[in-house]
Order: structure tokens, then C-alpha cells, then sequence
């Protein structure tokens, strides 16, 4: 038996073979590939120094990879890092429609080269196509997802979403979301393949139409497909998801749909009575988190009360310090920033917290927390619907309800600092026992020297400065995904 060469080993799918292939490539242009495969999944690590340039490196490898169609593989992931370091300082995710296949006769067909461009970058550089290119009736990617569903080839549309919506729903139940990838993945080509059928047919037909009256029809050819295609059914992939952190439809409606429904709860006072004991433990957790940072032992009632121990406790620092720990270290593991930052931020605040903050301030912010809680506690969990957490957290699931409930408490805080200063509300002195002397704006008066107008313009301040933290972040996020209808929309109206 003879021993396959390296291209047909890269054809099988296998990553070693498909690396190696790259690596030979890219030699020349100081990239070395790593790859490594987990069932449907492909990985590949470019390395180079500096790190190689994102969009060149996946142009090329979705060229590259349309003309191999390897198999059984729906689901390839990039890293782009730099010699030396461990973290990528990019990736990307491709699903892969797979073309008809090109048969190649030697390795240096199946490779492309990134070639350099006059203003020093990188530029992908296709490989001199066959002259009569082979093609097939039906992409094999599109008969390995019917499989994928146990489907039968050529089943319509509106049984395909049946399929894929009643099994992953069982899969969710299940917990089994390795198992939803490679589902992902078929749904979203068997979609994204009927869909352009469809639009090709109909073209097609609309042309016959035209030119029916005509003694000679011209031949319709239609337009070889672009290789952002590939690029566009990731994003359809993202979009089938609704936990997903790039869905389109969950990040541009149904954050502000959340939004919108918190602030009615707010102007309902039986929903806002029933719901009452939400703002409630935003409020203790408020106070707590001050006394956490600051090394202190304090524990949230959901009766209106947090115990506090004034004194310093070593234990209570290291066991913050230590989340915190755990929260960066599976930030890194899962090449997920967000977590990292948010680490590294709250251990510095703890740190000053705790060992320089004075006893005097630390029991004035500990008053002021209670009703900043509700505010900049409630944005920032708001905000945190955009940034995804250790798969641990399920923070994708549970987003939705955590902002529907803190956009509740935030709503009811910022109308109320609206009204105070018009006179339409007054300042909550007093505590939820009723005792008049020693609520949390009678100990900043009494006991810090704040005046009402202090009061005042610091809540309000902070509720307006969230509020446009809220605004900016969502208004940001709207742009990354829709960066060209924007850019479309600004050409139109500023000429």
C-alpha cells in the first residue's frame, strides 16, 4: 500500500496534513500554521512576527479550503498570534459552503500565496485556476448536512427548521453544547444553499421571461460566487442562535425590546409592587459590594438589611482576590478579553479599597451604595448583555432575564432623580423600617456633611452618566455590525 501524499492527506481532513500544506506556503512570508481538529471543528494557528494580517489570511484560507474540500469538516476557526505569545490578538470563525470541487495534480495547486502589497501589507494571491474546472450537481458540504440532520437530500426548507429546532432544543435540555456546533453548522448551510437556489432560480426565470419574445435567448451564466459568501453565512450562522453574542437581531431589537419592557414594568404599580423585592436586592447588593472590595464582612438580606463587620478581614480579601483570579484565568483559557479587563480593574479597586481607602470614606460609600447600587450595578449588569463570560456562567442564557430585571431597577432610578430636582418626588430619607434617623441619605447628611443639592446632583449625575454609557455601548455595537448600511446611509446624505 502505498503511502498518500500530503495533499490528499489535507484533502481527508486531517490538520496536521492541512498545516503543513500552509506552513510550506507561508513559509516565505514568515507564517508558520499549527492546526489541530475536534470532530467537525478545524483550528489553525498563524503565527509570524509581527502576527499576520487578518483579513489577507482569511481570504486566503477560504480559497484555500474551498478548493480541498476536506470533509466532515463545518466548522473552521482562526487564530492570528505573534511568534512568542500565547494569547491571539485575533480570530475569526468560519462555516464552510462548500463549492464544487477543484482536483488539484500537485501540491503547489492547492496553495495560494499572500503577496505583498505596495504599502507593505499582505494581500491574498489566488493560485492559477484549471481551465475546465469539475463540477457537481450538489456541493458535498450540503450532503454531509443532510446527514448531519438525518434528512434526506433535497427535503424542503420549513422540514429542515423543524428538524433542527426540535433537536436542538433537546440538546439544550441536555446540556450537550458541543453537540449543537456541528447542528449549527448544518442548518445554517442547508439554509443558506436553498435560499440562494432559490434567488438563482428566480433570476433565472425573471431573464427567460424578459427574453421569451425574442427569436435567439442568450444563455443566462450566472456570477461566480464571491468568497465573502463564506463570510455571510457565519453571520446567518450567528443569527439562527439567539445566545449567540453576534446574533444581529439580539443585540439590535431584543436589548432594546428589554429596555423598553423594564421601563412599562416601572410605570405599572402592580408590576412594580410585585417586583419591588428586585430593587431590594440590588440595593443590599449594593452596600455589600462596597464592603467586599474594601475587605470587609457584610451580607445582603433580602429583607432590606446588610449586616456589616467594620473591621478588616484578611479572609475576606483573599477570597475576593481569588474569584477575581479564577474569573481572569478562564478569561484567558477561553480567549475571552472581556473577563481578563473586568478582573484586572476590580483587583486594583480592591487592592486600594481595602488597604488606603480611610475608615471615614469607606463608611460614606458604604451609605452611598445602597441607592448607587440600583444605578451603576443595574448598568453595568445592562451593559454586560454585549460581553460574554466563561462558558461556566451560562452568562448567554441568563443575560436576558438579568437585563429585564436590572433595566427594571434602573428605570425606577432614573425617573426618580428626574423628579426630585422638579419637585414631583423627594429625596427616600429614612429606611425601609421605618426609622427616620438612620437611612442611607440621613447618614451622608448627619454624618458626612452632604447637602440636599449634593445628594441630588451626584445621583442624578451618575444616573445620566450610565445612561449614556448604555447608549454608547449599544449605539457601538450596532455600528460593528452594520458597519456598511451605515457608511451606505452617511455617503448618502453628506455627499
Amino acid at each position: 500500500m502505498t503511502t498518500p501524499s500530503l495533499l490528499e492527506q489535507a484533502k481527508d481532513g486531517e490538520a496536521a496534513a492541512i498545516a503543513a500544506l500552509l506552513t510550506h506556503a507561508l513559509r516565505p512570508k514568515g507564517i508558520t500554521v499549527r492546526g489541530d481538529r475536534q470532530s467537525y471543528c478545524l483550528q489553525l494557528w498563524f503565527s509570524s512576527s509581527p502576527a499576520p494580517p487578518q483579513p489577507a489570511t482569511v481570504a486566503y484560507i477560504r480559497r484555500t479550503l474551498a478548493k480541498l474540500q476536506p470533509p466532515d469538516i463545518g466548522i473552521v476557526q482562526l487564530y492570528g498570534t505573534q511568534t512568542g505569545e500565547a494569547q491571539p490578538i485575533w480570530s475569526e470563525e468560519i462555516a464552510l459552503l462548500s463549492l464544487s470541487p477543484t482536483l488539484f495534480s500537485d501540491e503547489s495547486q492547492a496553495c495560494e500565496t499572500l503577496a505583498s502589497t505596495t504599502d507593505g501589507g499582505w494581500a491574498a494571491t489566488p493560485a492559477p485556476q484549471p481551465s475546465s474546472p469539475t463540477a457537481t450537481s450538489t456541493p458535498v458540504a450540503v450532503v454531509r448536512a443532510y446527514e448531519e440532520l438525518g434528512l434526506s437530500l433535497g427535503d424542503p426548507l420549513p422540514q429542515i427548521e423543524s428538524v433542527y429546532f426540535k433537536r436542538r432544543a433537546e440538546l439544550l435540555r441536555r446540556g450537550d453544547r458541543a453537540a449543537l456546533e456541528p447542528l449549527k453548522w448544518a442548518f445554517a448551510t442547508l439554509k443558506t444553499h436553498l435560499e440562494q437556489s432559490t434567488a438563482e432560480a428566480e433570476t433565472a426565470s425573471a431573464v427567460y421571461a424578459s427574453l421569451g419574445q425574442n427569436s435567439t435567448v442568450a444563455s443566462v451564466v450566472p456570477k461566480p460566487r464571491s468568497p465573502r459568501q463564506s463570510n455571510g453565512l457565519a453571520i446567518a450562522s450567528d443569527d439562527t442562535d439567539i445566545l449567540s453574542f453576534q446574533n444581529r437581531y439580539s443585540n439590535g431589537l431584543i436589548f432594546p425590546g428589554l429596555m423598553l419592557l423594564g421601563m412599562l414594568m416601572n410605570a405599572m404599580p402592580i408590576v412594580n409592587a410585585l417586583l419591588f423585592g428586585i430593587k431590594i436586592w440590588l440595593h443590599e447588593f449594593g452596600h455589600a459590594t462596597i464592603a467586599w472590595l474594601a475587605g470587609r464582612q457584610a451580607l445582603p438580606l433580602p429583607i432590606g438589611w446588610t449586616t456589616l463587620n467594620p473591621q478588616r478581614s484578611l479572609f475576606v480579601y483573599l477570597g475576593i482576590f481569588t474569584l477575581l483570579g479564577l474569573l481572569f484565568w478562564a478569561g484567558r483559557r477561553e480567549g475571552k478579553r472581556w473577563p481578563m479587563v473586568l478582573a484586572i480593574g476590580l483587583a486594583v479597586v480592591q487592592f486600594y479599597m481595602t488597604w488606603l481607602l480611610p475608615a471615614d470614606t469607606f463608611d460614606m460609600l458604604f451609605s452611598f451604595g445602597g441607592i448607587g447600587g440600583e444605578i451603576y450595578l443595574s448598568a453595568l449588569l445592562i451593559v454586560g448583555f454585549y460581553f460574554p463570560l466563561p462558558e461556566y456562567f451560562r452568562w448567554d442564557f441568563y443575560r436576558f432575564p438579568v437585563v429585564l430585571g436590572a433595566a427594571f431597577c434602573f428605570w425606577g432610578q432614573v425617573w426618580l432623580w428626574q423628579q426630585v430636582p422638579k419637585g414631583k418626588a423627594s429625596i427616600p430619607f429614612g429606611s425601609m423600617w421605618g426609622d427616620v434617623e438612620h437611612g442611607d441619605m440621613n447618614q451622608l447628611v448627619n454624618d458626612h456633611g452632604w447637602t440636599p443639592g449634593d445628594i441630588i446632583s451626584t445621583y442624578s449625575a451618575i444616573a445620566h452618566l450610565c445612561l449614556f454609557a448604555i447608549v454608547a455601548v449599544y449605539g457601538y455595537t450596532l455600528f460593528r455590525q452594520h458597519r456598511e448600511t451605515f457608511i451606505a446611509l452617511g455617503r448618502q446624505w453628506f455627499p
